[in-house]
This record gives C-alpha cells, structure tokens and sequence, in this order.
C-alpha cells in the first residue's frame, strides 16, 4: 500500500472492527475491556505493520508515489509512517467504541468512509504513477518502467490484500466471541 494510505486504512480497519464487535458488545452491555483492545492493538503489530512496511522497506519509491527519491535516507519518515500505522488501528478502534456507544450510525459511517475516501482519492489522483514499477529515476527519467500488473510487486499487492482481509475477518470473528 502507498505509505501516505497507510494511516488512513488503519483508521478505518480499527473503525470497521469496532463496529464489527459492537453488535456483540451491545448484547453484553460491557465497557470498552482492555483484552478487545489488546487484540486489535496485536492485530495492528502483527498484521497491518507488516503488510505496510514491506512496501516502504522493499519498494520505497512506488511507496511514496515516485513523490520522493527512495535512494535518500528515509529513515526517520518511515518509521514516523509506520508508527502512525501501527497507532491508527487501535486509535479508530477507540473511536469506533465510542461512537457504538452512542448509537451514532452516521459517526460510524464517517470514522469507516472519510478515511477510506480520503486514501481512496489519493490512488486515483496518483493512479498513473501507482500503475508503474520503477525506481525514482526511472519514472522521471520515463526509461525502464513497467506496468505494476503481472511484477512482482503486483503479486506483493494481491498477496498483502488477500493477507489483511483474512486477518481482518478473523480479528472481527474474535472480537465478536470475546464478548
């Protein structure tokens, strides 16, 4: 995933699971337990972290949308995108419960959608640079690129999709049995 995109799905995943849990926690009319947010917090850590840095780490020019030049020292700021990564999770889990709390169904729209729409507004405005597996020079120098579907990052992209759904169902499906 674009590295900018990173926080902004972690805010919307932590959203969505704690309107996935709400429905039990309703039942059971229980406060917000440190064990839910315990898993969700392991689900950003072990899951979501991984997913997203594997790009930054291996891809660090697509990662940042051929915006900044992967050969650059980028340590500090990728450890400042991962962090809000891992942080963006249990934070729109927290908001999440206490939107459920209230009954606020358009709040809970807004913490799922505006994120999403914001990330999603990003990939289409840099979907042609998205589209490309290059190095920084490459793309600017418009030599050696090619398209992102059928490389190898593109099967990393599937991969990590198809990873992040199915640990994002499973934490859902524990966090309802929790309560």
């Amino acid at each position: 995933m674009p590295a900018p995109t990173g926080p902004l799905i972690g805010l919307a995943l932590g959203a969505a699971l704690a309107w996935a849990s709400s429905d039990a926690a309703s039942r059971s009319k229980s406060t917000l337990a440190f064990p839910p947010l315990a898993l969700v917090s392991l689900f950003a850590l072990a899951v979501f972290a991984p997913c997203a840095a594997y790009f930054v780490a291996i891809e660090p020019d697509w990662a940042y949308a051929y915006l900044i030049d992967g050969r650059r020292s980028l340590g500090v700021l990728s450890t400042l995108v991962l962090l809000c990564d891992v942080a963006s999770i249990p934070l729109g889990f927290v908001l999440g419960q206490r939107a459920s709390e209230h009954a606020a169904f358009t709040a809970r729209i807004r913490l799922v959608g505006l994120p999403l729409l914001a990330a999603g507004i990003f990939v289409i405005i840099l979907f042609p640079r998205l589209s490309v597996q290059a190095t920084y020079a490459q793309y600017h120098g418009d030599f050696g690129t090619r398209p992102v579907a059928g490389s190898p990052l593109g099967y990393a992209l599937l991969w990590t999709a198809v990873v992040l759904a199915g640990a994002t169902a499973w934490t859902a499906y524990a966090l309802r049995r929790m309560r």
